[in-house]
């Protein structure tokens, strides 16, 4: 006979229900960081290491665009800069590096050598005091680059979220900001002209002052 303890219990009923859900097709979420006494808490799984090599010759960087926003509050004046290596003009990607400041003072910079694009808009204002800056990495056959998620706080600057996923859309709807997701490319089929979705989709979403990961299908192997 099996005794379980108490917390073995408590373990296999959090497991049941994760199982379920997906079983179920329901969603299941968690936050992709915490927030204590104001400071935000990375959450490693959500953060995926790029591979940097310290090359040679590629500075000065070229400045190839810039976007600058203001949070609601009015307190935080944002400036994004976006770089290409110098030499790089026929490498992946629009830049391969970016720096944020905040009121005339650097409080971020990050470089990507797959490289990110360009892309229409690249923040939303998620509260008074809170904006995300979104880059999109640079994708390679059907997958995707690194999604890179920067949460930008008075006067820090946090990655919360750095991984290979695809954006399908980004939503605001009711004042609920959502940003749908795909781990990868619809596949097309040459040899009978369809297209297939069989990839994971997700998504995240700002709740009460975080935000939220949802797993909303399985990849279908």
């Amino acid at each position: 006979m099996i005794n379980f303890t108490p917390m073995k219990c408590l373990l296999l009923s959090v497991f049941m229900f994760y199982a379920t859900a997906l079983c179920m097709g329901q969603s299941v979420k968690t936050s992709i960081y915490s927030v204590e006494n104001n400071i935000v808490m990375v959450k490693n799984e959500f953060v995926s290491k790029m591979d940097y090599t310290n090359y040679s010759g590629i500075k000065p960087f070229t400045n190839i665009s810039s976007v600058s926003f203001q949070s609601l509050d009015n307190q935080s004046n944002y400036h994004a800069t976006f770089y290409r290596y110098n030499g790089w003009d026929g490498e992946s990607g629009d830049f391969q590096s970016v720096d944020i400041k905040r009121n005339g003072r650097s409080i971020f910079q990050l470089d990507n050598q797959d490289g990110w694009i360009i892309t229409n808009q690249c923040y939303e204002q998620l509260d008074s005091t809170t904006t995300l800056l979104y880059l999109v990495g640079q994708g390679y056959n059907s997958n995707p680059g690194f999604l890179t998620l920067v949460l930008l706080k008075n006067d820090v600057a946090t990655l919360i979220f750095n991984k290979e996923f695809a954006i399908s859309s980004v939503e605001r709807a009711n004042e609920i900001f959502t940003m749908y997701l795909q781990d990868g490319f619809n596949e097309y089929i040459e040899s009978t002209g369809t297209t297939v979705n069989n990839r994971g989709r997700y998504k995240i979403n700002w709740e009460n002052g975080l935000l939220y990961f949802y797993m909303l299908a399985k990849k279908q192997e």
